[in-house]
């Protein structure tokens, strides 16, 4: 991971560090492995065994990527686009400080064969965020912001307003490059692994989110969970947190709410499909 760093921030100043745990803790951590091994690998690897079309592996490959800044302090997670070709859904901690200052050289670098690093306009009038600065890992932890460019041949995934998320959904979470992962993954390769939702509780914030037995890590933040609705993928949620990863005893260990043996996720639908929409402006 040490080595992926230094070769992120020496390539044109382009990717830097990973995002911080939600905890505060050191930015590499061990992973936390819900129900037994870790099943993630290559999107080029294991997507043809989840059922992705090589149309499909290319498209996730130009919407999605690493998202990050680089000042004061530098900080990285994964994101997708969002509704639009020049706009991005990713965690919104990525974008701040402990400290809660307002990071600043941010940029999305997609994982296509012909990578596109692009930068994210972080003002006010570019950017919304569920809370400056968010609590990482709360119901507000997103941030839906804009590109300096569009993304060439970007097409996102669409939202499925009228089909909600349901416990048994078969997800396919997409992270541009985790710590601490059981294989071995060129670094502009999207990394991928197959989990279901467990449960979907009754949000009492504008946000909806839904728990998981999806494997993450710390530089998973902002990951993109999709699933087939009537055959085609749409984008279901963000990775936004996870459980204690540190504690040996849950690396494998069965998917337990109460233990913190779980992975939320925000959805792509409520204040975040109403936020990205007005961000997007006529184009909805």
């Amino acid at each position: 991971m040490k080595r992926l760093l230094a070769s992120l921030v020496i390539a044109a100043a382009s990717e830097a560090a990973a995002a911080e745990p939600f905890w505060g803790a050191d930015l590499v951590q061990p992973v936390n492995v819900i129900d037994g091994t870790d099943d993630r690998d290559s999107l080029v690897a294991l997507g043809p065994s989840l059922g992705l079309s090589p149309e499909e592996i290319d498209r996730i490959r130009t919407v999605s990527g690493y998202v990050g800044c680089l000042s004061p302090s530098p900080s990285l997670g994964s994101g997708a686009l969002y509704l639009t070709d020049n706009q991005i859904l990713t965690a919104g901690h990525i974008f701040f400080e402990p400290s809660g200052t307002r990071r600043t050289k941010c940029f999305f670098k997609n994982q296509a064969v012909a990578s596109e690093k692009i930068d994210l306009l972080v003002d006010g009038d570019n950017a919304r965020f569920g809370a400056a600065p968010p609590k990482p890992g709360s119901n507000n932890d997103y941030a839906i912001v804009r590109l300096a460019a569009p993304v060439p041949g970007g097409e996102p995934f669409p939202v499925e307003e009228g089909a909600p998320v349901r416990s048994g959904d078969a997800l396919i979470v997409v992270t541009s490059h985790p710590a601490g992962m059981a294989r071995e993954v060129d670094n502009s390769i999207p990394v991928v692994q197959p989990c279901k939702i467990r449960r979907v509780p009754k949000s009492s914030a504008a946000t909806s989110f839904y728990r998981s037995d999806c494997d993450a890590t710390g530089s998973s933040s902002g990951g993109m969970h999709l699933s087939r609705v009537g055959g085609r993928l749409v984008f279901r949620g963000i990775t936004i947190t996870t459980g204690p990863w540190r504690d040996e005893k849950f690396f494998g260990a069965p998917y337990d709410e109460k233990a913190g043996s779980v992975t939320t996720a925000l959805g792509t639908d409520a204040a975040i499909l109403a936020a990205g929409k007005e961000l997007a402006g006529g184009e909805f």
